[in-house]
């Protein structure tokens, strides 16, 4: 499998690990208050306190993929990575970002390639990172390699707006 990057400006630097975006807990920007958001649930996470929308990030492998991803009611943006693979980490600040931009209206999955081949295989993972949005289980949108946050947020818009239709 290969790591890819689209070689974008604004990207360099910007790495960090996968790590501590599992079920667990997250602040609200808006008030502050501590929420725990389990990586899957019938509804969408809101914060205990002022009820506004919390970003749902969650991690997925081969045995959770199916409860946490394809059963989600919100589309989903699927990051499909691997720790070593170096446009995954600077790509992963950038799709959190989206996870905060849009609470509400999506939800964040990341899928280690290396530690669940079967989604990878499922997926026809040639290059890392893969994105995808589900909508309903089903692939709506595709994009190989790194890109910067605005045209991330493109590619979501466009993805949801073909996906309500």
């Amino acid at each position: 499998m290969q790591c890819h990057s689209a070689a974008e400006p604004g990207l360099a630097g910007q790495g960090v690990e996968n790590e501590g975006v599992a079920s667990g807990l997250i602040r609200c920007e808006h008030c502050g208050q501590a929420n725990r958001v389990p990586a899957a649930a019938a509804g969408t996470p809101r914060c205990g306190t002022c009820h506004r929308p919390l970003p749902w990030i969650a991690d997925a492998d081969d045995a959770s993929f199916g409860e946490v991803a394809e059963a989600a009611k919100l589309p989903v943006i699927v990051d499909l990575w691997a720790p070593w693979c170096g446009p995954c980490r600077m790509v992963s600040p950038a799709l959190e970002q989206l996870a905060r931009d849009l609470a509400g209206r999506v939800k964040l999955v990341k899928v280690n390639v290396d530690a669940s081949p079967q989604i990878s295989q499922r997926f026809d993972v040639q290059a890392i990172p893969t994105l995808l949005v589900l909508r309903g289980g089903t692939v709506v949108a595709r994009q190989t390699g790194a890109a910067p946050l605005a045209a991330l947020r493109a590619w979501v818009d466009n993805a949801l707006a073909q996906a309500a239709h």
